[in-house]
């Protein structure tokens, strides 16, 4: 029989690994495979944590709670357009080798022709 500390952090990791789920105090007893008085002290312990709230019908749901492990967005690096001089397509080509007026630019590879265009135009 597990104690009733690993109880609830038994049932707290399932709620964090299973988003939505809900579940009634019977399913819970058989879910974790505990007795009725244990698991009513675990599944109540929670709730008065704030990390469970019981539902009109009587189930048992996690509150929603801000997500960490969340992905950034990867913000793109800066483009610029530019025409190829020999078949006129453009191209995104990165700000650093876009060509300037009268200089010269990093060579880029046309994506409609596949020709390497190395001058400013």
């Amino acid at each position: 029989m597990p104690s009733l500390a690993s109880l609830t952090d038994r049932i707290r990791a399932e709620f964090d690994e299973l988003p939505g789920l809900k579940v009634t105090f019977a399913q819970a007893c058989r879910l974790w495979q505990a007795d009725e008085t244990k698991c009513l002290a675990a599944l109540e312990a929670l709730v008065d944590e704030g990390f469970l709230r019981r539902s009109p019908s009587g189930a048992f749901i996690a509150l929603p709670r801000p997500d960490h492990r969340t992905i950034k967005a990867v913000i793109p690096e800066p483009t610029a357009v530019v025409r190829c001089p020999h078949c006129h397509h453009l191209n995104d080509v990165g700000a650093d080798r876009a060509p300037r007026a009268g200089t010269r630019s990093a060579p880029y590879r046309c994506i409609a022709c596949w020709r390497i265009v190395s001058r400013a135009v």
